[in-house]
């Protein structure tokens, strides 16, 4: 008998494997394992009926073979041993209340009008409304994510079943008769039908695991589409014909019916489908007001007549995702794709990527940009910093010249002719090493026919490392910082400044090393933590500051000072610099 009744189980259970499988190829079956909602409430009309019957279908379905399994169980001392738990549960597991209900009452009513004179029939016909409420409620509560661990399927399908055999010895009368009975179905019942559900279920897996296959597909093109849009979206909100080489990308790589960018009631640009759609306040879609609203991607199906996106619906839905700028400011990046058979996942993953990213992008640019005019800023700064004082003291060493030496005189108004040019024209905000030093020359120049043999300068660089790449007037204030506070505050003897600029293996160092009497300490600390103090250079601290915002705080002033005189050190970076290169002031 044991035999006959594991024999009748596992056959219940190969008839549901059966199902199952046929079941996975149902596209109803689909969208409600993939919980496939409409996303806006334009399309949830048609939807929500849809669903419902769809929730009876599936109800029915599995009501049927819980009758299949009574009418092919093996008669056990007047029970009746089979697999309906799995359906009954399944119902609930899949389709929620609605189907585990209308399984549950199919099931337990065909138990007891067809065999009620069978003494378990009062227990069976409670067990199979316990386990109805049982699946109901965990698919209720498991809406958003309809996957089930085996563990899970395992311990829900015991526990049921423990409450069958149970109800079975206190409902079933002749008692010795319900001893009986559980001792022939106990195994076979709660054991096989546990197994039987983590096989039934795991036939499923395949629908989650195609969909899965299909978002990590999206989401590769996503990627690959971001980054052929990216050196496009600096503009997009201003450019209509960035915005329309950026639609044209998703075009050509999502293989779309339509897509287009838009800024309230304004097409930024569009392809598509929606080329021939105008929208005005009166027909303006549900489905942007939603997307700009709530700030999460939308899909629609079904809109209202009014709607302006409504004679695109025939065959397509539409999915809007929204790209957040600064400011609480909202695009629409709108797609029109084909009605498929069950599931949008994927193309939701697509779209709500590509709108991320393309926030992202826009954000980053738009902080490039401050970074930018930050820099003009610096750089224009350092060049408003025009001395009077050195002005004057030049003129008056040049009329000196004049005097006693008209060659001399003649270099030194063309060395202040090239100072005050590199001060004061908009030049490129990065400038090879080479024209660097050559401002630096002009500096030193007049400084040292003013200060005489007071003062000795002498620069040495490598010739490789003149082509490096260093930010416009960074050596100049530290130059004039190692005369002025260094050389020449020298009690007796030469003021001596030597600027070493050496290529090293990727970088170009460069080290301003003066004979004065030391830099103050807390001048030092001043400029390490970017805090001014009385008698800190503003010129040397802006250097501080750009080396430290164009390649990090590793990279600023390196400073070695003791009473023999002070080493100023920057270290270049060779790729920071070649990037830099590329940026420029506008003329």
């Amino acid at each position: 008998m044991l035999l006959d009744v594991i024999y009748s189980i596992c056959f219940n259970i190969c008839l549901l494997v059966v199902l199952a499988f046929m079941m996975t190829k149902m596209d109803f079956v689909q969208r409600l394992l993939l919980n496939e909602e409409g996303g806006s409430e334009e399309g949830r009309g048609e939807s929500v009926w849809q669903r419902l019957w769809e929730k009876v279908l599936l109800g029915v379905i599995f009501g049927v073979f819980c009758i299949i399994s009574d009418y092919i169980g093996i008669q056990v001392t007047g029970a009746l041993p089979n697999a309906r738990v799995i359906g009954v549960l399944s119902a609930g597991f899949l389709g929620g209340p609605v189907s585990g209900f209308i399984t549950t009452a199919i099931a337990a009513a065909h138990r007891y009008l067809i065999f009620p004179e069978r003494i378990s029939t009062v227990a069976c016909v409670l067990s199979a409304i316990i386990h109805g409420i049982i699946g109901s409620f965990i698919g209720w509560k498991k809406k958003e994510n309809r996957q089930y661990s085996n563990t899970f399927l395992l311990g829900v399908t015991f526990i049921s079943e423990m409450i069958h055999i149970v109800l079975i010895l206190l409902l079933t009368r002749p008692f010795d008769a319900a001893v009986e009975i559980v001792k022939i179905v106990i195994v076979p019942m709660v054991i096989i039908n546990s197994v039987g559900m983590v096989i039934f279920f795991n036939v499923f897996k395949s629908i989650f695991n195609t969909e899965d296959l299909k978002v990590a597909s999206k989401v590769s093109l996503a990627m690959r589409t971001a980054e052929r849009c990216t050196p496009y979206l600096g503009s997009v909100e201003n450019d209509r014909k960035t915005a329309g080489r950026i639609i044209d990308i998703i075009m050509e790589e999502y293989h779309c019916q339509g897509a287009a960018l838009i800024d309230d009631m304004k097409f930024l640009a569009r392809s598509g489908a929606f080329s021939s759609i105008v929208l005005t306040e009166n027909n303006y879609p549900r489905l942007l007001s939603a997307t700009k609203t709530f700030k999460t991607t939308r899909i629609s199906r079904v809109p209202l007549p009014e709607d302006g996106f409504y004679p695109l619906y025939k065959e397509n839905v539409i999915i809007s995702a929204p790209i957040l700028l600064d400011e609480g400011k909202v695009l629409a990046l709108v797609m029109l794709v084909k009605k498929n058979a069950y599931s949008y996942r994927a193309d939701i993953e697509f779209v709500t990527g590509l709108a991320n990213h393309f926030a992202m992008q826009i954000k980053l640019s738009e902080m490039e940009k401050q970074k930018e005019e930050l820099r003009k800023a610096e750089l224009r700064t350092l060049q408003s910093q025009i001395n009077p004082h050195f002005l004057f003291n030049s003129l008056n060493t040049i009329s000196y010249f004049c005097r006693e030496k008209p060659e001399k005189a003649r270099e030194l108004l063309l060395a202040l002719s090239s100072y005050f040019r590199s001060m004061l024209e908009d030049t490129d905000y990065m400038v090879t090493l080479d024209t660097e030093l050559e401002h630096v020359k002009a500096y030193t120049m007049l400084e040292e026919a003013r200060f005489e043999k007071r003062l000795s300068i002498e620069i040495n660089a490598d010739p490789e490392a003149l082509r490096s790449c260093v930010p416009n007037l960074i050596l100049q204030p530290i130059v004039e910082n190692a005369v002025h506070h260094g050389a020449m505050q020298r009690e007796k003897g030469v003021g001596k400044v030597i600027v070493n600029v050496k290529r090293e293996e990727r970088s170009t160092r460069i080290d301003v090393i003066d004979n004065g009497p030391g830099m103050d300490y807390r001048i030092v600390q001043s400029l390490y933590g970017g805090e001014k103090v009385e008698h800190t250079g503003i010129g040397m601290m802006n250097v501080q500051q750009r080396l430290i915002s164009l390649y990090g705080k590793s990279y600023g002033l390196q400073i070695v000072t003791s009473e023999e005189g002070t080493d100023v050190r920057m270290n270049i970076p060779d790729s920071a610099s070649g990037s830099a290169q590329q940026e420029k002031t506008p003329g």
